[in-house]
């Protein structure tokens, strides 16, 4: 429906006369309705106008009825599609019902069934538009909470944010990168009982050791080179409200210390001061480690691993969640298509298939991305498979030999390999693919520090 709340239709049909009059009887009956004999002016209106019925014929010469079919679904899948037919043309009106037409009609169009079908549909798409509210809201709290998800996992944490929001619990939210994990903590924090106060984000793994401890606790004037000044640090500024350490498990030992003293007593210390101050503060916390392991291996703090994991959070990969795809690649082609001011496009078929079925070790963050990169080289058409990254169309990656040499053609598959060889695959092609880490990053939905950090730690460098 458009923005009066009245009901739209298009009509397709190769004779000019059959168009125009059933265009102006629907009109009578108080439709909005517009016409065309050429199914490509159709088309491009139905991707810039909304549209809820298409009564299209189903024998043109130029795109016939079950092509249209299929490329208007590629621009809007709700769109509901009546075919209509001469009375020789039933079998192909009922294979196009199988394609996923609504229903058809034969010539000439009795007024009544017409009338009969149009409310028929009407009927069906305001209760599916009712049953979308309730089941978004349902998701996501009536729009509290910003994912995207039907999948039981995701069902499961929606549940947990609204019973865990309103204490003052300690949390710890584990998942790989791109799961969604700052926004759960910001999820938390608009639910709770601080959401007047503010929320202060930091991410550990993006300063040194030094730097972060005056970045947390703050430092006086002249504690080190190039503090002209006091500065005061983000356990400070978020005073009576929520503090979100991001990547956690990246903090040194010495700073996990000083963080373990606010999380028991409310006291810290400035970087170069003696005084003590207090904080109340609600302590978030976020990684992409496996805790256990890391204090298993040393590497964190026992003691600061049981008070930040009072309550834990484990987000799903998105290959565990694959049945949410649609629902996702739908939301962020609607979210760019706002944004930019753009015509909304939605993937074909097949390339919406290579979507649901790809691994996704960026996860939901690498979807978006591919999304983006897919609106600006579908321009004004449904997105492709050959808008897609090239990884992606062909579900596997370039192998280097052991001597690093790169055999033309040789490829190899992810089924069967274990999620760290999966990413180290991804991550190694990508650098083949593009000129820099900074793009190859951001193909893949990660930072550049994580590759770095990562070749570091194969022990190469590039």
């Amino acid at each position: 429906m458009n923005k009066a709340g009245q009901f739209c239709i298009v009509v397709v049909d190769d004779e000019e006369r059959a168009v125009t009059g059933l265009v102006e009887l629907l009109r009578l009956e108080g439709f909005v309705v517009d016409g065309y004999s050429r199914p490509q002016a159709a088309l491009d209106h139905v991707r810039r106008h909304p549209v809820d019925l298409l009564l299209t014929d189903l024998r043109m010469p130029e795109v016939d009825g079950l092509e249209l079919l299929r490329l208007v679904r590629a621009v809007d899948p709700g769109l509901s599609v009546v075919m209509i037919t001469g009375q020789g043309g039933v079998r192909d009106a009922v294979a196009a019902m199988k394609a996923g037409a609504d229903d058809y009609l034969i010539k000439p169009i009795n007024l009544e069934e017409l009338e009969i079908t149009i409310a028929r549909i009407r009927e069906k798409r305001e209760l599916l538009a009712q049953n979308r509210l309730l089941r978004e809201a349902a998701l996501r709290g009536s729009t509290e909470f910003d994912f995207i998800g039907s999948s039981p996992a995701m069902e499961k944490i929606f549940r947990a944010i609204r019973d865990v929001a309103p204490t003052m619990a300690s949390v710890l939210i584990e998942g790989e990168t791109g799961t969604g994990k700052e926004l759960v903590a910001r999820s938390l924090h608009r639910s709770g009982l601080r959401s007047e106060k503010p929320l202060i984000t930091i991410n550990c793994a993006a300063l040194h050791e030094g730097l972060l401890e005056s970045e947390l606790f703050g430092h006086v004037k002249g504690a080190f080179t190039g503090a002209v000044r006091n500065k005061l640090g983000k356990f400070a500024l978020a005073d009576g409200g929520t503090i979100f350490l991001d990547e956690i498990g990246d903090m040194a030992m010495s700073v996990q210390a000083k963080l373990l003293r606010v999380l028991v007593s409310g006291e810290f210390q400035q970087v170069g001061g003696e005084k003590t101050h207090y904080v109340d503060v609600r302590v978030l916390a976020a990684t992409n480690k496996d805790l256990r392991a890391e204090v298993a291996a040393g590497r964190f703090r026992e003691d600061l691993y049981y008070r930040l994991n009072v309550v834990q959070f484990i987000l799903p990969p998105l290959r565990d969640r694959s049945g949410d795809i649609v629902m996702l690649v739908k939301y962020f082609c609607e979210k760019i298509s706002r944004r930019d001011q753009r015509p909304l496009l939605y993937p074909e078929s097949e390339a919406m298939r290579l979507l649901e079925n790809a691994p996704w070790p960026g996860n939901v963050r690498e979807l978006e991305n591919v999304m983006e990169r897919a609106f600006i080289y579908a321009k004004d058409r449904p997105i492709g498979v050959d808008d897609l990254p090239l990884y992606l169309q062909e579900n596997r990656y370039v192998q280097k030999k052991e001597g690093g040499s790169e055999e033309p053609g040789e490829k190899f598959t992810l089924v069967g390999l274990s999620l760290k060889e999966m990413e180290k695959r991804m991550i190694l092609a990508a650098l083949e693919r593009c000129p820099t880490k900074t793009q190859a990053a951001r193909e893949l939905g990660i930072s550049v520090r994580k590759i770095e950090y990562r070749l570091k730690e194969w022990g190469r460098s590039m």
